[in-house]
């Protein structure tokens, strides 16, 4: 493929194309520090499926509430600003549709368990549960952005993966760039914070970086271990990804347990 024709398709990918509507100006009301969860919760209530999103998932066991939660401005107290962005900027990039039209076959699956991985290891590296879950659901945005703009290409790549290509190598030599990468330039447009960009930019490299990045890179493997995923993205090896977190055995066990549950518990949460 000639250079151009790689220029022009990468920058057709990182295009970001946000829907006007709810999703938008939610967005625009998140990025005010003095926004309310009352305003953003009305504004939500405008949006009866990302409502119900949020409503479901505050409602989850893993945020452990005893009464459950009935409105959209409670969800947001509840699931926190980052988590809102997070299921918001998927909903504002329409990829919160039926699976297999608007992401691959299997995405949300991939990505709600790599949330959930996200959630139960911060828990155990003692971080923020909330923004390791939010930036765990759209740690794979990139891949969505290639199906959803360029799908041809995605085909062909999905067909030149395996026998030894593996698909950041396989995207780097046809796009530039992986999905990592363009996964992280879609946050930044959408004004995520610089160690959730880095996070998702690194999450299949195997260098020492942020504990978020670490936290990140376990649950991305945990995740495909217990529920598959999209693509193969990588020679997978769940031992060392998890080393640099101290993890005991039985606190694997533990957390492959409490991940399945939650997996149960959220599955359709992105999809419809």
């Amino acid at each position: 493929m000639a250079m151009a024709q790689t220029d022009d398709i990468l920058d057709e990918i990182t295009r970001i194309p946000v829907q006007p509507g709810v999703g938008l100006r939610l967005l625009r009301m998140l990025d005010d520090q003095r926004v309310s969860a009352e305003s953003l919760g009305k504004v939500l209530e405008r949006d009866p499926s990302l409502s119900a999103r949020l409503i479901k998932m505050a409602n989850s066991s893993f945020y452990g509430l005893a009464e459950p939660v009935v409105s959209a401005w409670r969800s947001v107290t509840v699931i926190g600003v980052a988590t809102v962005r997070s299921v918001v900027a998927a909903a504002a990039l329409d990829l919160g549709t039926t699976e297999g039209v608007s992401v691959p076959a299997g995405f949300w699956t991939h990505a709600t368990a790599t949330a959930a991985a996200a959630g139960v290891l911060a828990e155990i590296a003692d971080l923020n549960a909330g923004d390791a879950f939010s930036i765990g659901l759209l740690h794979d945005i990139g891949l969505a952005l290639v199906f959803r703009k360029v799908p041809e290409e995605f085909a062909a790549l999905a067909a030149s993966v395996g026998d030894g290509v593996e698909l950041c190598q396989a995207e780097r030599t046809r796009f530039g760039a992986d999905h990592a990468e363009i996964g992280a330039r879609a946050l930044e447009a959408l004004r995520f914070g610089p160690e959730s960009i880095m996070a998702v930019r690194q999450h299949h490299e195997r260098e020492d970086d942020s504990a978020l990045g670490l936290v990140l890179r376990g649950a991305d493997e945990l995740a495909a271990s217990i529920m598959g995923e999209p693509l193969a993205e990588s020679t997978r090896d769940l031992d060392a990804a998890l080393a640099p977190l101290g993890m005991t055995p039985v606190k694997r066990t533990e957390a492959v347990e409490r991940v399945t549950e939650l997996c149960e518990e959220l599955s359709g949460l992105m999809i419809g």
